[in-house]
């Protein structure tokens, strides 16, 4: 399932990059993640939840920083693995940063998520629409983010 979207943070770039590359700022912004930790400065592993229209999934994941151009874009690699449900997903995300305005950034990505066993069974339909909704949440969290900090700094 491939999902690509856009949307606009009212603060500069390198303050959105920074939130980006802060495990802490970023969990706080990420719908379902109930704890988000460092393993390194390119690894963490996520306790989440994702609320569909039949049911809550609680899964563990894990995800690396593949590649970055400092300041511009991200590649995030994460798999994770539901903990009542047979299966696995993976997802590949790539984040790109173009300022608009002097205090204005859009943020676009695309998402390509893999599921297999009993949680791709609940169908791409279903999947796609709930991971929609969490990327639209993430974007209105981030956005909320920057909005309440003084200077638009999201310190």
């Amino acid at each position: 399932m491939k999902i690509a979207d856009s949307f606009t943070i009212p603060a500069p770039k390198s303050a959105v990059w920074d939130v980006f590359m802060n495990v802490e700022k970023l969990a706080g912004c990420v719908p379902g993640c109930r704890d988000m930790t460092a393993l390194s400065d390119t690894e963490y592993e996520a306790d989440m939840e994702v609320k569909t229209k039949f049911m809550t999934i609680a899964f563990k994941a894990n995800g690396r920083l593949k590649g970055f151009a400092e300041g511009e874009e991200l590649t995030v690699e994460m798999t994770g693995k539901p903990t009542k449900l047979a299966g696995l997903f993976r997802t590949k995300l790539k984040v790109r940063l173009q300022e608009r305005a002097e205090a204005e950034t859009e943020v676009e990505y695309d998402m390509d998520l893999q599921m297999s066993g009993r949680l791709a069974s609940l169908g791409d339909v279903m999947m796609k629409g709930t991971v929609t909704e969490s990327s639209r949440e993430f974007a209105r969290n981030v956005q909320r983010l920057f909005a309440e900090a003084p200077g638009g700094t999201a310190e």
